[in-house]
């Protein structure tokens, strides 16, 4: 796999890794970055939905709240 800044900058010029349409390159790529981390995709999208000031500006839950056993 390319580097993500790489990887980056390809994108900013065309909406997939092989042009403008999605391929089987979207697909492996896709799977060696996340496997089947279906969640973890699912959370980058909801983050990916801020600016990156608002993400910035976000509060840290209070110590009690967090539950860190459930990060594996």
């Amino acid at each position: 796999m390319a580097s993500f800044k790489e990887l980056n900058d390809r994108l900013t010029k065309q909406s997939y890794v092989s042009g403008y349409t999605p391929s089987t390159d979207d697909e492996k790529l896709f799977r060696e970055i996340f496997g089947d981390n279906a969640k973890v995709v699912q959370w980058a999208a909801r983050m990916a939905t801020y600016y990156p000031s608002e993400r910035a500006n976000m509060q840290r839950l209070p110590v009690e709240l967090e539950d860190s056993s459930e990060m594996k």
